[in-house]
């Protein structure tokens, strides 16, 4: 169900106009019937051909022109409006300006109020018309004079109308999305929300979340044209009943979607340009604000330079919004109360450093309005790894191509290739500068490859030269291994523990090197009880032997009489048999509970 929208001067004659072509008056507030004036979007519907249409009126004020920018995000076909005794006007310049930067191509220009001007003006006007037209989306659109006082032409825009309709492709995203720009109680309805379904499915019944903030709830009913719906597809106006969502949290600008296909953010990477009456580059000082969808936010721009003759920079709002690659947005000047920019989103999730503005950008034009997959593609390329559900938010659905990795997070084959060729030139160099070591930590090797520790679980996964040993990381077949040098330390530590059992010396004064204690422990021929006492496994089992003969409750004094220790060693091995569930203590009293053979090895 396509949406025509209008655009023009204030008093031009749009809701006249579209009165007459839908036999419905758009303007529904009592301020606006009194003023005459359109304040707010106005609604109403016909049939155009074969094809039932949906028209959004937007006010012509410059006062509302924040109302106006609400409702054109989701033309199908743009409905010009300029009197033909009046001429171009600045709010018939500053509409087509937002038409033409939203890059709304398909459009019909109505030259009204024909009653009133003579054949030669008319003529006049219809001239500047197509002159001002140069140079935008709209140009080489079709002008039509008509009059709906008498009539005459709104057969032939009717026809024009119904011409561009049928030509209207919009584009049926992958997920379901709603921008609100009404919300309203209805008695036993709960909360109703109105916009156009811009991408998916709404039926009955399903669980929806209204975003940013409102949270999740479930559509109780749909209608379309004052008709009830079980389902509403994309590209219709449609009001929604929905229940559970905190209706004080819902807004003109909140956007309503399936739980888990959108994610909000404050900081977007976009490109732009500006209104061809705009003669300087925008200053990153400006009050500008944002309009997306339905909605307008105070936003800062950091202009980031120029790619490929578009202008780069990243817009921060305080703000969350969930948005998508390719979605385009307006930029007003707070000060001045104009249209001055208009563009698209490269990256939901703009660099941290604004230098890197123009690298991700060289690399996400060309796909900026690709199909999803393509889109999602080219933000992994970008980006080297991510989380899927990440992807296919920013991507409006998209699932990239030749990507490597899990469920959980994937990688590009490119940026894969790499960090593996990377990481097994970092874990080979750690081998031979800690040859006694059973591998490198994830967390160094993840830190040296500038990964988090899911991408590099991704990675080790890609290879089968690394493999993953609890916290290490260490190459296939690789095992620490002695040097002729440190087997005889090995020979002189086991003497001098062979020869001073029980009461051994401090690891101190052995002298042994830290590293070479921690290769034997793990080797089994050093057993560690303490920071300062090790032994050799038969000597743990010997005092352990002497362990088993003692009653239940036994106290350190009784452990230390039954093998000739003193306190000083009989408190750290008690202390170890306690850590290894050999004993269990309880107060002063320990009962011998361990497996003595599985403890040594």
């Amino acid at each position: 169900m396509p949406v025509v929208g209008t655009g023009g001067h204030v008093d031009h004659g749009k809701s006249t106009l579209v009165q007459a072509l839908t036999g419905r008056d758009p303007d529904r507030w009592k301020e606006e019937k009194e003023r005459g004036l359109t304040i707010d979007l106005g609604f109403a519907w016909t049939t155009l051909g074969n094809q039932e249409v949906s028209f959004v009126d937007v006010p012509g004020h410059e006062r509302f022109i924040k109302n106006m920018l609400a409702g054109s995000g989701g033309f199908d076909v743009a409905l010009l409006v300029v009197a033909a005794d009046e001429g171009w006007m600045p709010q018939s310049e500053e509409h087509l300006a937002g038409l033409d930067l939203l890059d709304i191509r398909n459009g019909v220009v109505a030259l009204t109020k024909i009653d009133r001007a003579d054949p030669d003006l008319i003529e006049l006007s219809m001239l500047e018309v197509e002159e001002r037209l140069e140079g935008t989306s709209l140009e080489g659109s079709p002008i039509i004079p008509v009059s709906a006082l008498t009539g005459e032409g709104l057969d032939r825009l009717c026809s024009s109308l119904a011409e561009k309709v049928a030509a209207a492709n919009r584009y049926d995203d992958a997920v379901t999305r709603l921008w609100i720009d009404r919300v309203f109680p209805i008695a036993g309805a709960g909360t109703v929300v109105t916009g156009t379904l811009v991408g998916g499915t709404l039926r009955v019944g399903e669980e929806v979340e209204i975003l940013p903030d409102a949270g999740k709830g479930r559509i109780r009913s749909l209608q379309a044209h004052e008709t009830e719906r079980n389902q509403i597809g994309a590209g219709t106006r449609t009001a929604v009943g929905v229940a559970g969502p905190d209706r004080d949290r819902i807004a003109r600008g909140s956007m309503l979607g399936r739980p888990g296909e959108w994610l909000t953010g404050r900081r977007r990477l976009v490109v732009y340009r500006t209104a061809r009456y705009v003669k300087r580059p925008l200053s990153g000082r400006g009050a500008y604000q944002l309009h997306l969808g339905s909605g307008a936010w105070p936003v800062r721009l950091v202009p980031a330079g120029e790619v490929e003759d578009q202008k780069v920079g990243v817009l921060i709002t305080d703000h969350p919004l969930p948005v998508k690659m390719g979605d385009r947005f307006i930029l007003r000047d707070v000060g001045r109360r104009l249209i001055v920019a208009g563009g698209q989103i490269l990256d939901p999730a703009a660099p941290s450093r604004t230098a890197e503005a123009n690298r991700a950008a060289k690399a996400l034009i060309p796909a900026l309005n690709l199909r999803p997959d393509r889109q999602a593609t080219a933000l992994l390329e970008w980006r080297g790894a991510e989380r899927p559900s990440v992807l296919s938010a920013h991507s409006g659905g998209g699932i990239p191509e030749k990507a490597v990795g899990s469920a959980e997070w994937i990688l590009s084959r490119s940026y894969a290739q790499r960090l593996i060729h990377l990481a097994q030139q970092v874990v080979a160099d750690f081998h031979r500068e800690n040859h006694l070591r059973p591998g490198m930590p994830k967390a160094s090797l993840s830190s040296q490859l500038g990964i988090g520790l899911e991408t590099l679980a991704a990675v080790l996964s890609l290879t089968d030269r690394l493999r993953a040993r609890g916290s290490v990381v260490a190459q296939v077949g690789f095992g620490p291994r002695l040097h002729p040098s440190e087997e005889s330390e090995w020979e002189r530590i086991r003497t001098v523990l062979e020869s001073t059992y029980p009461t051994v010396p401090k690891l101190q004064e052995i002298g042994a090197e830290a590293e070479l204690v921690h290769a034997l422990a793990r080797e089994g021929r050093l057993i560690r009880i303490s920071e300062d006492f090790v032994y050799l496994p038969l000597q743990v089992e010997a005092l352990l032997d002497r362990l088993r003969e003692l009653s239940d409750g036994f106290t350190v004094a009784d452990f230390r009489d039954a093998t000739g220790l003193t306190r000083k060693y009989a408190v750290p091995f008690l202390e170890w048999t306690d850590r290894q569930g050999i004993t269990t203590r309880h107060q002063n009293e320990r009962t011998f509970t361990g497996d003595a053979e599985g403890s040594v090895s």
